[in-house]
């Protein structure tokens, strides 16, 4: 039984025997097509001439082909229905192509072939790159990297504001939760003699402890400060604010990119939280090849490396924890919810990234009908059986 090895190089698909190529078919003389072809092989699609090689192939006697790239493997088994060959996988075996090329008369010299490799390569590469851009996901990541780069920023003046204007009115840390109106009454107002009913009530409108905070600061216990500390503290707020703004911004434009390149995802996980777990996994593509229980400890590394070295606390849930179908559900069903949920995001990750269907309404009520039925199922805790502690005898003299 003959039997030839079918490579994939940069420069054309080959079948060797020995050192001999006894079958050879070039990818394209226009370089841009070359480059195309190749790249479509390193993604397991293979050029329709392939059939032709696997024919001569026949003709010549060699009735078993051995295939080292599990990527071409299965399409190479399909071209071969009604050849007389079989197809095989066989172990990667290290190969000097230059040589090989060389010894065959396919290239005159070693640097004829390392330049059209190159030039191959170097295609292939900008039209990967093109290809990459067109899909507008790609721009996701860095516009989540930036949200939490402003999200840090915009705590660290928080908490300098609150220190630096703690020192005149401590009293409004414990009044005032919320960043933004702690901000504004900072650069709206400023001094703590200045605040009244009407300018607090126009600054955070709505504010449940208004009269708190006005009775608050007729008994302070903080310093007096200057004209000019008032207009340094001012200044510094103003800059969380204007963060602020930016994060919203930048929150209103992932939500555009999301709905436009995974609407799938989007119902499923929100668009800020559907975009985090875009992020952490590197692209829509990677997320999309991922198994639901890796999403379902995305961002949750520590702990599952925590658990693989000491064998206990097996993380549940990572980044998918801040839905709100898991952090508002009671403990005993959050681990069944992230289940759920991790496989949902994981078929609408697939059809975003593979089919681009916007299946987003089908999607969600098949979500929300199986939380349902969790929350149903599960309703009351689950009952812990109490272990009974064995008593010692009375001692026997």
């Amino acid at each position: 039984m003959a039997t030839a090895r079918i490579l994939a190089s940069p420069l054309g698909i080959l079948a060797l025997d020995g050192d001999k190529v006894v079958s050879f078919r070039s990818y394209d003389n226009d370089l841009n097509e070359a480059a195309k072809i190749y790249l479509n092989i390193q993604n397991g699609v293979l050029p329709s001439n392939v059939k032709e090689l696997l024919k001569e192939l026949a003709d010549k006697g060699y009735s078993l082909l051995t295939v080292e790239d599990p990527k071409i493997f299965e399409q190479l088994n399909k071209l071969a229905e009604g050849i007389a060959v079989s197809i095989q996988y066989a172990e990667p075996e290290p190969i000097d192509l230059e040589f090989l090329f060389v010894k065959n008369g396919l290239v005159n010299s070693r640097e004829e072939y390392g330049q059209k490799v190159k030039m191959v390569c170097d295609a292939a590469l900008a039209l990967s790159l093109k290809v990459a851009i067109s899909r507008r996901d790609v721009l996701i990541i860095p516009a989540v990297h930036a949200h939490e780069n402003v999200e840090k920023q915009i705590n660290t003046v928080y908490m300098g504001c609150r220190e630096w204007y703690g020192i005149h009115f401590p009293e409004l840390n414990d009044l005032i939760d919320d960043p933004e109106d702690y901000l504004k009454i900072i650069t709206k107002i400023g001094l703590r003699d200045k605040m009244n009913e009407e300018n607090l009530s126009k600054t955070i409108p709505g504010h449940k402890r208004l009269k708190e905070i006005l009775m608050a600061k007729e008994k302070s216990v903080g310093a007096n400060l200057l004209e000019q500390d008032e207009e340094y503290i001012k200044r510094f707020a103003e800059e969380g604010l204007r963060l602020i703004q930016l994060r919203k911004d930048l929150e209103n434009y992932i939500r555009s990119l999301m709905s436009l390149e995974a609407p799938n995802l989007t119902a499923i996980a929100g668009p800020i939280l559907g975009s985090k777990l875009l992020a952490l996994a590197g692209g829509l593509e990677k997320l999309a090849k991922m198994p639901a229980s890796t999403i379902q400890v995305l961002g949750a590394e520590k702990a599952l490396f925590r658990f693989l070295k000491t064998g206990r606390g097996a993380p549940k849930h990572g980044l998918i924890f801040q839905h709100p179908y898991v952090h508002t559900s009671p403990k005993w069903q959050r681990g069944k919810i992230a289940r759920v949920l991790a496989a949902k995001i994981s078929i609408a990750a697939r059809i975003d990234y593979f089919s681009r269907e916007d299946r987003s309404a089908e999607l969600r009520k098949a979500l929300e009908d199986r939380i349902k039925e969790i929350k149903t199922k599960y309703a009351e805790p689950p009952r812990r059986e109490k272990k009974v502690k064995k008593t010692k005898g009375p001692w026997r003299s």
